[in-house]
């Protein structure tokens, strides 16, 4: 099994892969200013907890958009499991060629994303990944990344708007029952879900009116389940593709 530690700007996800399976998933806080030491014994814990031990694991992986804890968890995940990490990179064998600027710029989520969705769906794909900022991924039909959008994610959003104005109160997003929201909190919430979803819808159709060809649409992150039913195209929902993504890079790579 490897250890694939994933991390975020707002959590540090960690799954334990087997070939294309994804045996478990736990998660924990991004704390900007954690130790090794610290970010061991979490892991640890969390892993105990599970019942998962160090000698299960025959490699570990790391994918991070936080910079300056990569290092910190990556140095945990060496003590944990004893085999030094690979780190994504767009050097690495992706399976993608790269259609934009600059490649070792994109980031390493999205890489892994663009990784899974090349491999595993009908192409020409995009992968949206709701996560605190929303990245879309476009791959052609011949494996190439062309890049995407990227802005803020349905939650980055409500707290952006709550904090500047005086009389908008936070909310956390939820599945809406209804199109039209009838007081403060419904306009809000309904606004950031069908927003989010007429956002999807249309760049869906914008990309797929500029490819020529019909357009595969995948979509992960924990908002996903919420935001898909308020889509008025066919959306597939892949709740492991970034893992999956980690499972072929490692894979590719090792």
């Amino acid at each position: 099994m490897i250890l694939a530690v994933d991390i975020g700007n707002t959590n540090v996800c960690i799954a334990g892969l087997d070939g294309h399976h994804v045996r478990f998933t736990t998660r924990m806080v991004t704390r900007a200013h954690c130790t090794t030491d610290e970010y061991t014994a979490e892991l640890k814990f969390l892993l105990s907890r599970l019942r998962v031990t160090a000698e299960d694991f025959e490699g570990a992986i790391v994918c991070s958009v936080v910079p300056r804890l990569t290092r910190p968890l990556a140095d945990a995940c060496r003590r944990l499991t004893g085999y030094e990490p690979l780190f994504v990179s767009s050097s690495l064998d992706t399976g993608l060629t790269f259609g934009v600027d600059a490649p070792e710029r994109v980031g390493q989520d999205r890489l892994a994303d663009a990784a899974a969705a090349a491999a595993l769906y009908s192409l020409p794909c995009m992968t949206v990944d709701l996560g605190t900022a929303t990245t879309y991924n476009v791959i052609s039909a011949q494996r190439e990344f062309l890049g995407g959008f990227i802005v803020p994610g349905v939650q980055t959003s409500l707290r952006a708007i709550s904090a500047g104005t005086a009389q908008l109160p936070p909310i956390a997003p939820q599945a809406p029952d209804h199109l039209i929201g009838r007081n403060t909190v419904e306009c809000l919430n309904n606004g950031a879900m069908f927003g989010t979803a007429a956002m999807l819808d249309g760049l869906a159709a914008r990309v797929e009116e500029d490819l020529g060809q019909p357009l595969t649409v995948v979509a992960t992150g924990g908002l996903a389940p919420y935001i898909m039913p308020c889509c008025r195209r066919g959306i597939l929902y892949d709740g492991d593709l970034l893992f999956k993504g980690l499972s072929l890079l490692f894979e590719k790579n090792h």
